[in-house]
């Protein structure tokens, strides 16, 4: 028997590989599918990335509040080492001692910026124009800048609060805003008798302002110890600028929260530590920074095992049931000395070979995205290292998928009456696929054995642990087993099939 489903294998496969269809879901869109997606996404974030870093909000306020915002972040900015640094930078002594040819932009700053809350925003704002015009040309960021960690952090700080939090903000007076046709109905509990509230929650629904800004008297007082003063910025949540505004004013009033919790202990001569009296112990996690990453990834790499295995034993298995008996093959194949159930073997050793190829060459060419093409904004909060053991396990992974896919699309291949009726009974199983890729994210999902005895399901729990670097082989073994029986019973289906010539001659 083993010579007769060899020889159906052989010759199944080299007329399976001369299909160029074939070869496209097998090979071609496993290899090149996840690349490309992968070059798209870094093209697609970076330029969102700029975009959005350097788009301006527009926030309504009263000149008061306005003013007061402006005093918060002016005043952490002279509290800032970069301040420092441009006070000695721009000072007469140093513009004496640097050619002035080489000052550049050092010889455009106001020394006002230091004095004057009003001259510091315009000067961001400037800033922030100059900013968007390069990203508007092309030029983006200049590259290759390595900077001190410490500075780093202080260049990050400027960054959000000075620039995006102040200088890409265009505050509007909330006397100019009308009523839209369709005004807020309701507004919070707080601002329900703010007439100009009312309006600019009007305006924020119509996408012409972004937020409306209250600060309070006290926030000109925030410096001294005293009750928490709160800042009201009106926003909606569901709208990308306005949640953008949020963030922006957000992350200023934490940045500014640091600083003035840092002065008022300076003041009484208390140290940090005084904020927190009990602490967790920090690094005192098992798992590695490798091995935290790799349990994400483990998430939703049995998608894409899963799915490669479904593209690429999907064509050649609709090709050699239902495509066969649309030439008119099959009646050829059953004539010759192999019997059906060397046949439907042989049929069914091919679909798993070109099943298991697009797997391994999806994982492999995920591998190599990652590596090299993947987005670096995506990557920099995890640290890979992927062992040759544990990219072996997860190679083996694909295997179960392959023989259940295998024998499950070569039962549906024999009892279609046609390609596309092959097709519309295999179609609707790729949403199916989607349950068992989720079991990994499912909380307090844990792998057992009986978790291991449902089929895909089963794989998807074991590439979590595979790449954790958990090797749980009686738990593959029963992968493969509980896959193995299910595409035996459709290989048997299949085999009865052949027997029954009204299901291979129907038209």
């Amino acid at each position: 028997m083993l010579a007769g489903v060899w020889t159906i294998y052989r010759k199944e496969l080299v007329d399976t590989l001369r299909d160029r269809k074939t070869l496209i879901f097998m090979l071609l869109i496993p290899t090149l599918a996840i690349p490309a997606m992968f070059a798209a996404l870094e093209k697609i974030v970076s330029s969102s990335t700029q975009k959005q870093a350097l788009e301006r909000v527009r926030i309504a306020a009263d000149e008061p509040s306005r003013a007061r915002y402006r005093q918060l972040v002016h005043a952490w900015f002279l509290q800032s080492p970069l301040a420092d640094g441009l006070r000695i930078a721009t000072s007469p002594v140093m513009r004496s001692l640097i050619d002035p040819a080489q000052l550049g932009a050092l010889g455009e700053i106001p020394p006002e910026i230091f004095t004057d809350p009003a001259v510091f925003a315009a000067w961001t704002r400037a800033a922030a124009a100059k900013a968007r015009e390069g990203v508007d040309s092309g030029e983006g960021p200049p590259a290759d800048v390595h900077l001190p960690p410490e500075m780093v952090h202080e260049v990050v700080a400027f960054y959000e609060v000075a620039f995006k939090g102040l200088g890409l903000i265009e505050f509007v007076d909330p006397g100019s805003l009308t009523m839209s046709a369709a005004p807020v109905e309701t507004l919070p509990r707080a601002l329900a008798g703010d007439a100009p509230a009312r309006a600019a929650a009007s305006a924020i629904k119509a996408k012409t302002i972004h937020g409306y800004l209250i600060a309070p008297e006290q926030a000109a007082e925030a410096a001294r110890a005293g009750p928490t003063v709160e800042l009201t910025l009106l926003h909606d949540s569901t709208l990308r600028l306005s949640e953008e505004a949020r963030r922006r004013v957000q992350t200023v009033l934490e940045r500014v929260n640091e600083r003035l919790v840092q002065a008022r202990l300076r003041a009484r001569d208390l140290d940090r530590d005084f904020l927190t009296p009990l602490r967790m112990r920090d690094g005192m996690d098992l798992a590695t920074e490798s091995q935290i990453a790799l349990s994400y990834i483990g998430g939703i790499l049995p998608y894409f095992v899963i799915a490669f295995a479904f593209l690429g034993g999907m064509y050649p298995a609709i090709d050699l049931g239902a495509g066969e008996k649309e030439r008119n093959t099959l009646e050829t194949l059953i004539l010759s000395p192999s019997t059906r159930a060397e046949i439907a073997i042989g049929k069914f050793l091919v679909i798993t070979t070109t099943a298991l190829t697009a797997a391994v060459a999806g994982l492999a060419s995920i591998a190599i995205s990652v590596r090299y093409v993947a987005p670096p904004a995506l990557l920099r909060n995890f640290d890979l290292n992927i062992e040759p053991a544990t990219a072996v396990m997860i190679g083996l992974l694909a295997i179960p998928p392959a023989v259940a896919f295998a024998g499950l699309f070569l039962a549906i291949s024999i009892y279609a009456r046609s390609f596309k009726e092959a097709q519309n009974y295999m179609a609707p199983l790729q949403f199916v696929l989607i349950l068992p890729a989720l079991a990994p994210m499912l909380p307090g999902l844990e792998l057992n054995w009986k978790m291991a005895l449902i089929p895909l399901v089963n794989v998807s729990m074991l590439s979590k642990d595979f790449l954790k670097g958990d090797t749980h082989w009686g738990y593959y073994a029963l992968t493969l087993f509980s896959c193995g029986v299910l595409a035996a019973g459709c290989v048997a289906y299949a085999v009865r099939q052949f027997h029954r010539e009204d299901v291979l001659f129907r038209s």
